[in-house]
């Protein structure tokens, strides 16, 4: 079986993952990962977990794991459509956060899973780690208060630091659930935080990626 996990929160997924590989036989679990010097998982990395595939397990079932399923280049997903579709007593994970970039095909293979956690620990960990964190989130609220153009606009720098764009997301969705705004405009101002979202994720500027939320609100 095959099982596409969506997450916004790597951290507590892997965990949770790792906790349901200990029900396997240590030897029929396979980790599946982009090589430390490529940005993607490419089809040599497939190619090596379709060998492991076609090995006799050892308890009678096996589990492979692919971690940022996403960074699959397209190749590499094709090259496992065939396998994945005709595997036997094999669960094959693929743990993504971004669902776009995951072939129809593979995901037409896999039943879909959306990973909820009770608290973020990815964010958690992010915010600890980074000076800005507290900053990002008072800018923020700024910005959905501001009533010039002016004014929100000296709130962008701190959100189009590339280290601070996941935090800088989150922070901007929280504050605008809680901004009182008219619904249009929230409608119109989550349709720009989703779309500065997939632009980051395609390397866009993320100075006019932001521009849209500039946009949206005046």
């Amino acid at each position: 079986m095959n099982y596409l996990i969506i997450t916004t929160d790597p951290v507590s997924t892997e965990q949770a993952v790792l906790d349901y590989a200990k029900t396997y036989n240590p030897s029929d679990v396979f980790w599946v990962k982009k090589s430390a010097d490529k940005k993607e998982i490419t089809v040599d990395v497939i190619n090596n977990m379709i060998d492991q595939f076609n090995l006799t397990s050892i308890a009678g079932k096996k589990l492979f794991i692919v971690f940022q399923a996403e960074l699959m280049n397209t190749n590499a997903q094709n090259k496992l459509l065939k396998t994945i579709e005709e595997a036997i007593d094999t669960t094959v994970l693929f743990i993504c956060q971004n669902l776009e970039r995951i072939l129809p095909t593979v995901r037409s293979r896999c039943i879909t899973y959306y990973h909820n956690t009770t608290e973020n620990q990815t964010l958690k960990q992010m915010a600890e780690s980074n000076p800005d964190a507290t900053a990002i989130s008072t800018a923020a609220r700024q910005f959905f208060a501001a009533t010039k153009i002016e004014t929100a606009m000296s709130c962008l720098p701190i959100f189009t630091k590339p280290e601070n764009l996941t935090l800088a997301l989150h922070a901007l969705s929280q504050e605008l659930a809680n901004a009182k705004l008219p619904a249009e405009k929230k409608f119109s101002l989550h349709q720009a935080l989703a779309k500065i979202s997939r632009n980051a994720t395609a390397n866009c500027n993320l100075t006019n990626a932001f521009d849209l939320l500039l946009l949206a609100m005046f």
